[in-house]
């Protein structure tokens, strides 16, 4: 498997992480297997990482940058989760996908891992994401240096809306050693 960090997407491999997404995303809900590809606004502007394997995406996650919560994809999964808004520049981890027949090669903990280690190398203050996926999911994230905030509330628009209410994570940035010691330590023993 090779791992490929995009600034830019052409259409064709963009067109190709969207047929990803509903591939991984319709074990999560059935609602995905009704479209054809799963893109929004934010994909032609984000960092993307994609893993290949023989040529096709069998893992996909997206990185963007904002200067405030507000502007960030899927910002109403943070409504009034923070008490205050995490410092800007902001982080947003989305969009991370695994296909059913990748998993468990642990490529979204690397994924995640890269992903942290650009926001910090970028400036990036904080780093947020929001997850449905449960609480394997959580402790995952809770390893590499996140916090949970809270819970937000469900997406009220498909096909988002059939999923459970997302949990939201934080990490603060830069990370202390401390902290790095002890995801260091989780990627050893994950490997």
């Amino acid at each position: 498997m090779e791992l490929r960090d995009f600034a830019v997407l052409d259409e064709t491999l963009l067109r190709e992480i969207g047929r990803l997404r509903v591939a991984a995303w319709e074990t999560e809900t059935s609602r995905a297997a009704e479209m054809d590809i799963w893109l929004d606004e934010f994909d032609r502007s984000a960092r993307h990482w994609v893993v290949f394997c023989e040529g096709m995406p069998v893992a996909a996650a997206r990185l963007s940058v904002h200067a405030s919560l507000a502007e960030v994809p899927d910002a109403e999964s943070y409504a009034d989760v923070f008490t205050q808004p995490p410092p800007a520049p902001i982080a947003s981890l989305n969009r991370l996908v695994v296909h059913p027949s990748a998993r468990g090669a642990g490529l979204s903990k690397r994924l995640d891992r890269i992903r942290l280690d650009a926001a910090e190398a970028m400036g990036c203050r904080s780093a947020i994401l929001s997850t449905a996926s449960g609480p394997r999911r959580i402790r995952q994230l809770l390893g590499w240096g996140f916090e949970l905030a809270g819970y937000g509330p469900r997406f009220e628009k498909p096909p988002l809306c059939y999923l459970p209410a997302p949990a939201v994570l934080l990490c603060r940035l830069p990370r202390t050693n401390a902290n790095r010691r002890t995801q260091s330590s989780l990627a050893l023993k994950a490997a």
